[in-house]
This record gives structure tokens, sequence and C-alpha cells, in this order.
């Protein structure tokens, strides 16, 4: 009678930390059954290899998948941002004045009138990114966002379909909108303005957001331990070949955020 074996693989999810999305890594699972007390011993050598060799896999892929997410602007790499704006963010990081997105505080809308003489308002809440405070105020800034559209949410619920379909923010095609902001002018400390570029429905075009900050908490050193950064523009939704119902839906859509950061750490 041989004895019966069984290996069973099953992702597990990692143990999430603020604003960093980790990969899941693969766990074994091995049941050994022998009913024949003879096969007791012809076998359990080899499959105790097997199953050190499955542990020591399982334990080495969590390691560098954590060791990556945990780097500075891990989910804008590949290419969709310049190498020298990313590298800016992270010395910024290492001189601690670059800022997280905080999960679950941020927000990210927009606003559009359509017929007859009403409002659709929007909220994206699945955000990552971050903003870069220069060393002093007369210099620049950078910040970084991307916007899952999948987590729109409205309480227009009628018309949620039709936003997020073919003719206007197509989500299943597009997973993301990106906001690379390049240089922000400060014109004092709580109020300024960023340029940079929006890439939505895979079209990109420049717009500039005007800033205001509100910290929330203080700490021991000259920057706050977690600041509230709403901004605002506004674009042309044509721009972006949304060019459904033009005469039923304003060219015009305004943007807002209400961005929770903290310091990277």
């Amino acid at each position: 009678m041989k004895p019966s074996t069984s290996i069973r693989w099953s992702e597990v999810s990692a143990s999430k930390q603020p604003g960093i999305n980790k990969k899941g890594w693969w766990q074994a699972s091995m049941t050994v059954s022998c009913q024949h007390p003879a096969h007791r011993v012809t076998r359990p050598r080899r499959v105790t290899r097997m199953l050190k060799v499955a542990l020591f896999v399982a334990a080495a892929v969590p390691v560098t998948s954590m060791t990556l997410a945990a780097q500075p602007c891990s989910p804008f790499e590949g290419g969709r941002v310049d190498a020298e704006l990313l590298q800016l963010m992270r010395d910024a990081a290492e001189e601690g004045r670059l800022y997280r997105v905080v999960p679950g505080e941020s927000k990210v809308g927009f606003c559009v009138r359509h017929f007859p003489g009403q409002e659709f308002r929007g909220e994206f809440t699945n955000i990552v990114g971050g903003l870069v405070f220069p060393p002093v105020s007369s210099q620049q800034g950078q910040a970084l966002l991307l916007v899952h559209t999948a987590s729109l949410e409205s309480e227009d619920t009628s018309l949620l379909p039709l936003v997020t379909g073919h003719d206007f923010m197509d989500t299943s095609r597009y997973p993301d909108i990106l906001f690379v902001g390049h240089t922000a002018h400060w014109h004092s400390y709580t109020q300024g303005h960023i340029h940079g570029d929006l890439t939505l429905r895979g079209v990109t075009q420049p717009v500039i957001f005007e800033l205001a900050i509100h910290p929330l908490e203080n700490s021991e050193n000259d920057r706050p331990a977690r600041i509230l950064l709403r901004g605002r523009s506004q674009v042309n939704r044509m721009d972006f070949d949304m060019n459904s119902y033009r005469y039923f839906v304003s060219e015009t859509v305004r943007l807002c955020m209400s961005v929770e950061l903290v310091p990277w750490q």
C-alpha cells in the first residue's frame, strides 16, 4: 500500500502598511497519509526534503516583495514617471521632506454639470502618492498621485454606470489616473500652486492645481507630523477624448482633492 502525499498551494495576503500595496506570497501545506506502517520508514525523508524546499521558497518571496514595496515611489516605476523626478522624491524621503498619502483619509473628486441644471459629483477613494516639500520655500517641490478608477463612488448611483463606462471614464480599459506634479510654487507656508501633467484615458494634458495646506498634528521638528492638502483645478473633458453627450453634459469638469499626508518613514 502506498502513502498518499498532497501539496496544496494557497496565496496568503501580506499585512498591509499604510499607502503601500504588498504582494502576497505562497504558502505550502502538505498532508501525508500512510495506512501501512511499513511505508512510514521509506517515505518520510523525501517528504521532509520537499517540505523544507517549499517552505524556503515561501519564506524567500515575501522578503523580496516587501523590500521592493518599501521603496519610495515604487507604484510609479516602470517608465511611467521620469526617473529624475523619482530620484528627487527618493532623495527627499531620506531627508524627511517626502510626505505620503494616508489611505482611507484621502479623496480626489470631480464635479460636472449636466441637463437639466444638475451636477454629478464623484469621488475616488483609492489613492497612492506623495508630496515633496523643498528645503526652503523659495525652491520648488514635486508631487505624484495615482488614482485607482475602480474606487469611484457617487451618491448618484443611476448615472454611475454611465460615468464609468466607455463614453467617459472607461474604467475597465483605464484602471488608473496619474498626476505628475513637476513644479510646486509656495506663495506662503500654507498657500501655493503646482504645475503638472494629468493622464486620463491614456491622454496626458497639462494642469495647474491651486493648493492649500492645513497642519493637523505637530511634531518635535519644524515640519508637521500630519497635514491636510486641499487642491482644486478644472479641465475640459474633450481634451481627454470624452466627447459624448456634448449637448447634455458640460465640457468643463471641476477637480478637487482632500488628501491627508504624513512623513515617509
